[in-house]
């Protein structure tokens, strides 16, 4: 069995050089040089066959908004006044700014040139990609080359492949149906994979047999999934569908404003510059010049930038920016952000937080705002920052708002019910040493035994042993 390579081991050497190169922009607090960045959009505009634009400069996001709201104030004819003080926290800002903008019409922009050149090169890469991904893939790849694949650990099944399977055949139908069916298929997996290969792929195709989807399997799905994983080793992403920071922020409170107004996060244009310029030096993909040339312009010499008809406001790049390992903007008791003019930002693993719990350190939060916390991804926040064993030590104390479940050693608490839908905490307390262990499961585990199993595979075996007296399979 032949491991296939969508990568030469050459080409995955050179990774960590284009995502250190991008990575060195992304962290500039150097001030823009304003004649550039002007030349840089007025480019963009230009190879997008659009008009020149009018280019202003801030200070800010906070200082952008502002100015944005001031312009679509004055072309609505909208008598509102701005408000007289503004806060330094970016999440109150977006609150009161965003809230505030009301449209007396539903026009819609004539035009959106930056997001369009992103767009028309993503489109041909990724078109590019999908051939990529057919050249490596062998002839009358079949099912069991799939999980003969997926075994040696050339791509995974599961999550990122099946569940869409799923999702197109019953989305209609209840998700704790989808999910029992789920779990039905992961045994028959669990159990086949004990013996050959033919009976996998057998026990494998009567399960999928009732599925209308299953010729998606292979046209879609599994070169979908694998061109996500592709992507996500060259960008260096757990996720490449995660937000940065502000516009996950912004997503919560405007949406109409963003759907019309998008703004230009250079973040998110720099993830996509490190796979545009790998894919173009490693994997000979041929690209238009002009557009990619338009496009490193306004990343290397613009901040976020912000568009509304033909205006285009540049903000200023911050004087400071903390990232974690994963290159997401994150901090813990600090600002992650600071701009000149004092607007600040504070960000956990790149979700954006409001300054009650940016500021304070997460050692220090407690588990009662989990429970007072009305966005989900805070939610998310607050748990992974407090941690699996400090909340499965407090969460008895307010266990009526958590559904439990004990054997033995064991504690499971499922917490969906805060909509948290995709963590439950599992906790043993050894009963010699009275130790506690306690980590994250998967929302897919229903019960205690699956848990068990689950922790016992994939954290330690030694610190969630199977009971020896129960059979969890």
């Amino acid at each position: 069995m032949t491991r296939i390579h969508f990568l030469t081991p050459e080409q995955e050497a050179l990774i960590p050089e284009f995502q250190e190169k991008w990575k060195r922009i992304y962290l500039s607090t150097q001030p823009i040089e304003r004649n550039r960045a002007k030349a840089a959009v007025q480019g963009a505009y230009a190879v997008m066959g659009k008009p020149e634009p009018e280019v202003i400069f801030c200070s800010s996001p906070r200082a952008a908004l502002d100015r944005l709201q001031a312009y679509i104030e004055m072309s609505e004819n909208n008598s509102q006044a701005l408000p007289e003080e503004q806060s330094n926290d970016l999440f109150e800002v977006l609150s009161s700014v965003w809230e505030n903008i009301q449209f007396t019409n539903e026009k819609q922009l004539i035009t959106q040139p930056l997001h369009d050149l992103l767009q028309d090169i993503l489109t041909d890469l990724f078109k590019f990609l999908e051939k990529h991904i057919d050249n490596c893939l062998p002839a009358n790849f079949t099912l069991l080359d799939i999980f003969e694949q997926s075994y040696i650990g050339t791509f995974p099944i599961g999550d990122t492949l099946f569940t869409k399977i799923f999702e197109e055949d019953f989305k209609n139908q209840d998700v704790e149906n989808i999910n029992d069916l789920f779990n039905q298929f992961e045994e028959i997996v669990s159990e086949s994979i004990k013996e050959t290969f033919d009976l996998f792929a057998s026990a494998i195709d009567e399960c999928l047999g009732f599925f209308s989807g299953r010729g998606f399997l292979f046209e879609r799905s599994l070169k979908q999934a694998i061109k996500k994983i592709l992507i996500n080793k060259i960008c260096c992403l757990k996720n490449y569908d995660d937000n940065d920071a502000i516009t996950t922020s912004l997503c919560l409170l405007s949406k109409k404003l963003l759907e019309e107004n998008p703004p230009i996060i250079i973040y998110k244009y720099i993830i996509n510059c490190i796979l545009i310029d790998y894919a173009i030096s490693e994997l000979n993909y041929s690209y238009n010049p002009q557009k990619w040339s338009a496009l490193k312009g306004l990343v290397k010499h613009c901040g976020c930038i912000f568009t509304v008809d033909n205006l285009c406001i540049i903000c200023e790049r911050p004087t400071k920016i903390l990232v974690n390992e994963d290159n997401q903007i994150h901090a813990e008791g600090e600002t992650a952000i600071e701009f000149a003019d004092g607007f600040v930002a504070y960000a956990y693993n790149g979700t954006y937080l409001p300054e009650k719990y940016g500021s304070i350190h997460p050692t220090q939060w407690q588990t009662q705002w989990f429970f007072e916390e009305e966005y989900n991804d805070l939610q998310e926040v607050l748990i992974q920052g407090i941690g699996a064993v400090r909340l499965s030590e407090e969460l008895p104390l307010i266990q009526e708002e958590v559904e439990q479940e004990v054997m033995g050693e064991y504690t499971l608490f499922k917490l969906g019910n805060k909509g948290v839908k995709k963590t439950n905490i599992l906790k043993r307390v050894d009963s010699q040493t009275g130790d506690t262990h306690a980590v994250f499961i998967s929302w897919m585990e229903k019960t205690i035994q699956g848990a068990i199993r689950y922790a016992n595979q994939n954290y330690s075996a030694e610190d969630f042993p199977i009971p020896e007296n129960d059979s969890v399979e």
